[in-house]
């Protein structure tokens, strides 16, 4: 189901050219407040926004609206650039009582707004995701639910002109009007600080990395961790770049070759999931590439392998500890009266029952009958290939056998000494 927000529509997201100049004189006079890194990320729709807002509200020292200028024009249920210039002006002067040392929006700045920020105010961002996985999910939720992007004319008919591309169909129509503002993105993608590509985010060093750039702020890696293991809003799950495309119809595929030919720019290829070298990218006063690793970051992996050494050291040490509390159980039941008395039967079974003999033998033999048997018992039975069941029988048969004998001897031995005189009986 569609937000409240996401009907809000926003009267242009482009500032034209004849608006430039007034817009940059509107932004260049800003009642800053507070000491604190500001930045301002501009996106499209569909690109992963909500999630990196609640990636950059998670550390304490920084606070990120989401399209905060809708909260500003409520109830209204459209904006215009003078909106978002107000929205901007606003978030120079709140210092927020010295509370953060980072604040900043994602998504209420336009292209425009975001090249003509001040620099040295404003940390601007553009936040990216694959144009065909960013076009598939904006043609899946105009199926279901239409208030959520509005067709402007004029960008058809600015499409028209340019490329020569007229679409008829609504679907069409939606299509070409968010390609022509992801090749508005692609020219200006020079013009901002930070570009952040969505799929790279999925790398603990890389986010990290943006989040430095963007916030002027560390965040703890294994806060960023947890957060890539949790995305949201994910409404389409096509495996590939590939799949996606084949899912355009023809006309489709058409226009986004034709319009997104300069696309390598900001690292992406036409076609495939493979992340390129933006080599077009400025590169920053020390010769480091803006998508470069900062110095702080280079040495990421050998604190992760630092960090994996002293969680092992501690799994170490509490196996020790469990080592030694088994240790002392043990010592407590060999000192048991229990375990002593055990220990006596023992001596005395080795003393009347010594090992090899053959009293030992039939001895084992016989208690197997009622316990599990031994390994030596088995093997045995195992070479002599007799069951277990016979065994029992013919130990049963010896020991009635011999406990018969042991009765029928002393009478034989009392016959053989000759019968005692019976005296007669007087009448």
């Amino acid at each position: 189901m569609t937000s409240f927000w996401d009907r809000i529509k926003s009267k242009e997201k482009t500032a034209p050219v004849d608006n430039v100049g007034a817009l940059r004189a509107s932004l260049s006079k800003l009642d800053i407040r507070g000491e604190h890194h500001r930045f301002l990320v501009n996106r499209m729709g569909s690109s992963g926004s909500t999630w990196l807002v609640k990636l950059l509200n998670s550390h304490p020292d920084v606070f990120c609206y989401h399209e905060g200028v809708l909260a500003q024009i409520y109830p209204l249920k459209s904006y215009t650039s003078e909106h978002v210039v107000n929205f901007i002006r606003w978030l120079a002067w709140d210092d927020m009582h010295g509370a953060y040392k980072a604040i900043g929006d994602v998504g209420s700045s336009w292209l425009g707004h975001i090249q003509e920020v001040p620099r040295n105010l404003f940390t601007s961002g553009m936040l990216l995701r694959h144009p065909a996985r960013m076009l598939n999910t904006r043609l899946k939720v105009f199926e279901k639910d239409k208030s959520f992007t509005e067709i402007d004319p004029s960008t058809l008919r600015q499409a028209e002109e340019r490329w020569g591309i007229r679409a008829r169909d609504e679907m069409d129509q939606v299509f070409l009007q968010d390609l022509f503002h992801i090749v508005a993105q692609i020219r200006a993608i020079d013009t901002v600080d930070v570009v952040i590509h969505l799929e790279g985010m999925n790398d603990v060093e890389y986010c990290c990395n943006i989040l430095q750039q963007l916030t002027g702020i560390h965040h703890e890696p294994s806060v960023v961790d947890l957060f890539i293991h949790n995305p949201v809003n994910r409404r389409t799950n096509t495996p590939s770049v590939q799949a996606v495309l084949q899912q355009f119809s023809s006309d489709q595929r058409a226009w986004y070759k034709v319009m997104l030919d300069d696309l390598p720019r900001c690292g992406y290829a036409l076609d495939s999931d493979e992340l390129l070298d933006p080599a077009s990218r400025p590169r920053s006063a020390d010769g480091v590439r803006r998508s470069a690793l900062p110095k702080e970051f280079r040495g990421y992996e050998l604190q992760v392998l630092k960090q994996a050494v002293v969680e092992r050291d501690c799994e170490i040490g509490r196996l020790r500890g469990e080592v030694k509390e088994l240790q002392g159980i043990w010592a407590a039941v060999q000192n048991s009266a229990g375990w002593r008395l055990l220990e006596s039967l023992r001596r005395v079974r080795r003393r009347v029952l010594p090992t090899g003999t053959r009293r030992a033998t039939w001895y084992h033999s016989m208690i197997s009958a009622f316990r599990r048997p031994t390994g030596t018992t088995e093997q045995f039975i195992r070479d002599t290939r007799i069951s277990k069941k016979l065994w029992v029988g013919a130990i049963t048969i010896g020991v009635l056998i011999v406990g018969l004998l042991a009765w029928f001897i002393p009478v034989l031995i009392s016959m053989a000494n000759g019968a005692p005189e019976l005296k007669a009986i007087p009448d």
